[in-house]
C-alpha cells in the first residue's frame, strides 16, 4: 500500500488516500526508475499553496522493494524541473476520485473533489521556479510598524519556531494552532471544538467559527483574566481555504502555513511586515481575501 498526501492547504487538513497494492507497484516502479523525481520532505517551496506531493511508504518490505526513502515528495524543489515527476504527479491526482481516503478534507462539502482535481491539475502546468527560502533570524531589525497603534491591551510573544517545527509536532499543527498558540497536535480547525466549522469558505464563516472558540473581533478589548491576548490576522482563499498569522515581539508577524515549518517570511521570502500587504497571492491555492484582525483569549476552546 502507498500514502499519497497533496500537501497544498494551510488550515484544512491536506486531502490523503491510499492507492491499492496493483496501483502503488505500478507508481512506485515508476519512481524508482526516474530517481531524480524523488525530493526530501524539506525541500523546495514552503510558503502559502501548493507544495509537492507527499509520498509515504507504509510497509517496510516495499522500502525495501524499491530502495526508495520511507517519505519523500515530488513535483517540488528539484523534482519541479522534472518532466516525469510532473507526469507522475498528475497521474496520483487523477485518480484520487478512485482511491481510498485516508483523512477526509471534506468535512463540508466546500470544494467538490473534481474541482479540486480539475485545479490542481490547471496548476501543474504553471508552477513558479521558487526556490526554497531560507528562515529570518528574527532580530526584527529595520522593521516598521504597519498597522494602526492598538488601543486594548495585548500581550506579544516571542518568536520561537523551534517550538513549532519539532519533527513530533510540526506535521500535527497548523496556522489556526500557531496563531492561537496552541500545539493541539489536532491540526486545529476554527469552530470544530464548538460545533461550527465554517462552511462556505468565506471571511464570514471562519470570523463566526473563530469567534465561536472565543477569539475577540480587533478592538473588541479581552480582559487581564485571558492573558495571554494575542494579535492575529486571518485571509482566505475564496471556497477553499484559510489561514491566519500572529504578532509577534520582534514586530514582524510569524505563521506556519499547514504542516509545514512556523516563519516569519512570506512567499517572496521577505519578513512578515504587513499580513495585508504581505505576498500571500503568488502560490494556489491564493489567499485573496484579507478578513481582519482578532484577539486570541486564554479560555479559547482550540481543537
Amino acid at each position: 500500500m502507498l500514502r499519497v498526501t497533496i500537501d497544498v492547504f494551510s488550515g484544512r487538513p491536506n486531502p490523503s488516500w491510499l492507492l491499492d497494492e496493483n496501483e502503488a507497484k505500478e507508481v512506485l516502479k515508476e519512481i524508482a526508475n526516474n530517481r531524480a523525481v524523488v525530493a526530501s520532505t524539506e525541500s523546495g517551496y514552503q510558503g502559502l499553496g501548493y507544495r509537492g506531493i507527499l509520498v509515504e511508504l507504509v510497509t517496510d518490505d516495499t522500502v525495501e522493494q524499491y530502495s526508495l526513502p520511507t517519505v519523500f515528495k515530488i513535483a517540488n524543489g528539484a523534482s519541479l524541473y522534472e518532466s516525469k515527476g510532473l507526469e507522475i504527479a498528475e497521474r496520483l491526482i487523477t485518480g484520487m476520485s478512485r482511491a481510498t481516503a485516508v483523512s477526509s478534507f471534506m468535512e463540508t462539502p466546500q470544494l467538490l473533489e473534481e474541482d479540486l482535481q480539475r485545479q490542481l491539475l490547471d496548476h501543474l502546468g504553471s508552477l513558479p521556479r521558487i526556490e526554497q527560502q531560507s528562515e529570518v533570524d528574527g532580530s526584527g531589525a529595520g522593521i516598521m510598524e504597519a498597522e494602526p497603534a492598538v488601543t486594548c491591551n495585548i500581550e506579544l510573544g516571542a518568536f520561537n519556531p523551534g517550538f513549532w517545527n519539532a519533527p513530533a509536532h510540526v506535521n500535527k499543527n497548523n496556522c489556526y494552532n500557531y496563531a492561537t498558540n496552541r500545539r493541539t497536535d489536532t491540526f486545529a480547525q476554527p469552530g470544530r471544538a464548538t460545533g461550527k466549522y465554517p462552511y462556505p469558505m468565506n471571511c464570514a464563516a471562519v470570523t463566526a467559527a473563530a469567534l465561536s472558540d472565543g477569539a475577540h473581533k480587533r478592538f473588541d478589548c479581552v480582559p487581564d483574566s485571558e492573558k495571554p491576548r494575542y494579535l492575529v490576522a486571518m485571509v482566505v482563499a475564496p471556497g477553499v481555504d484559510y489561514h491566519w498569522y500572529r504578532k509577534q515581539k520582534e514586530g514582524f508577524w510569524g505563521h506556519k502555513p499547514g504542516g509545514t515549518p512556523a516563519k516569519n517570511t512570506d512567499n517572496s521570502g521577505k519578513i512578515i511586515t504587513n499580513p495585508e500587504t504581505c505576498d500571500r497571492t503568488s502560490g494556489w491555492p491564493s489567499y485573496t481575501n484579507f478578513c481582519g484582525y482578532f484577539y486570541t483569549a486564554k479560555s479559547m476552546k482550540v481543537n
